[in-house]
């Protein structure tokens, strides 16, 4: 049974940590596309779309590549496991052949290959969309509310050589070689947070004709913080010199510090805003472009040959007013057996403030070419615009990415391929539908090939479309198919 839940538990903790990485980037994408620029609202196929419930996560790291369908192949749960561990902890209560008959498996069964390093990397975000939704005024204004969940990890610059030389079996057979060792310099920190979110958006259309298109939006979010966790190892460093022969003359040198902070309940509050526009280059030759039957420029979901949008997202704060900090000193310079770890090791009280940490601030720039009425190409770049040296920031990991998709009113289908700044590269797929979207920009690398990231997106919702624009577009697309179909019959014609 353990040989079970083990996997299953693993499992969760990867799927748990996780980079807003949707790629759900279309044109139908309604008010999920808020996350990224709130000028995506307006200029809508939708009067109004309500998401039920959404989820986006990433995780990844530049230190192991993880066999996820090992993983999975492994979470297999039923009575049957329930009853093999009664049977064994009744009949004997030997651990030993608990083992043995669950083969329980280890870490590394799951793992293909760890990169050590004396700067390894993991990461992680995870958005849980509630219940929100968006309406589409008019063809000039738009609003948008969401709720959500959010988390965001990472640990950086953590020294896994360390990890590696603990492991290795010639130190594990022969401990003294290991206590002879010079580990050097033990670096890392690491910090998580999560907070609830409610944002506000409006969106609108400042210039329109029927070559050009430009959207702006904001969005106003304010955050009540769930739970904040932070470590330090400031230039932990050790060196142990034993000497067998006489213990007396043996030596220990350790120093460095450790620092722990956690928040507890309390009125923690932040804000946030995000800004962004959408520039549309018009196709001029289609008949929706120009003009409708009252002589207007009718500019709703009209194609587009490209579009660029960009945009600043989680430009804010949150606070926490209850946060325990504590710092241990550590001075050893041992050279005698008289030792009392009372004169080295200095302990600090918890110390009780209040801390303000930056949100994960991310500028993205969205490139989206149509190659004709259905198929498209989109290049995005996510930036990441604050140093990842600063102490009392969220970070995130900048990301480039490229997506191919084919897009309808009632299905899109993705191929998104995507390298960050780590150089992980990783490809995926994605399917929208009416009312459900589903998909991973990394299944495909993660199934043909090694890699090191893993996300995925879900979601369900309630679209409920513009019957004027859906009408006017068609009809307009099947106005310049025919009229070009006669004009290319009639220069065969003359020729």
């Amino acid at each position: 049974m353990i040989k079970k839940i083990y996997p299953f538990f693993l499992f969760i903790s990867l799927i748990s940590y996780s980079q807003n990485s949707v790629l759900f980037t279309d044109n139908f994408s309604g008010i999920e596309s808020v996350l990224f620029n709130p000028a995506n609202i307006i200029d809508s196929y939708y009067k109004v779309d309500v998401n039920i419930i959404s989820s986006t996560s990433n995780l990844g790291n530049s230190y192991s590549v993880v066999k996820p369908y090992d993983i999975l192949k492994d979470i297999e749960f039923g009575i049957n496991d329930f009853n093999t561990l009664n049977n064994i902890t009744n009949s004997n209560g030997n651990l030993g052949a608990l083992k043995d008959a669950s083969g329980l498996k280890s870490v590394d069964s799951y793992v293909l290959r760890n990169d050590y390093s004396s700067h390894s990397n993991f990461y992680g975000n995870s958005t849980v969309l509630g219940p929100s939704f968006l309406w589409s005024i008019n063809k000039y204004n738009a609003v948008g509310f969401t709720t959500a969940i959010r988390f965001n990890g990472n640990v950086s610059n953590l020294n896994t050589d360390l990890y590696n030389q603990f492991l290795e079996k010639t130190y594990l057979d022969t401990p003294e070689l290991l206590l002879k060792n010079d580990f050097g310099t033990l670096t890392g920190s690491g910090q998580s947070f999560s907070w609830y979110e409610v944002g506000f958006s409006y969106a609108a259309v400042p210039l329109h004709n029927s070559s050009e298109l430009l959207k702006v939006g904001v969005s106003l979010k304010f955050l009540r913080g769930i739970k904040s966790y932070s470590f330090l190892l400031n230039n932990l460093t050790s060196n142990f010199t034993l000497n067998i022969d006489d213990l007396e003359n043996s030596s220990l040198d350790l120093n460095g510090s450790i620092s722990v902070a956690s928040s507890y309940e309390g009125a923690n509050y932040g804000q946030g805003i995000d800004i962004g526009f959408v520039y549309e280059k018009r196709n001029k030759t289609l008949p929706i472009n120009s003009r409708d039957k009252k002589g207007n420029i009718y500019f709703n979901k009209a194609p587009y040959s490209y579009k660029v949008s960009a945009s600043v997202t989680d430009l804010g704060f949150l606070f926490f007013n209850n946060v325990k900090q504590q710092t241990n000193n550590v001075n050893v310079n041992l050279q005698n057996s008289n030792f009392n770890i009372s004169n080295y090791l200095g302990v600090g009280f918890q110390d009780t403030k209040k801390q303000t940490y930056l949100l994960p601030t991310t500028a993205h720039l969205n490139v989206d070419f149509n190659i004709n009425n259905h198929w498209f190409i989109n290049t995005n770049i996510d930036y990441y615009l604050f140093s990842d040296t600063r102490k009392y920031a969220m970070k995130t990991v900048s990301n480039f990415s490229i997506t191919p998709r084919y897009e309808s009113q009632h299905i899109s289908a993705f191929l998104p391929v995507s390298i960050n700044k780590f150089g992980i590269l990783k490809s995926g797929v994605g399917l929208r539908t009416g009312f459900l979207f589903v998909g991973s920009s990394s299944i495909i690398s993660n199934f043909f090939d090694e890699s090191k990231e893993f996300d995925f997106f879900v979601g369900v919702k309630i679209p409920i479309y513009n019957s004027k624009v859906i009408k006017e577009y068609k009809r307009s697309i099947r106005k310049y198919t025919l009229d070009n179909g006669r004009g290319n019959l009639n220069k065969k014609r003359r020729h």
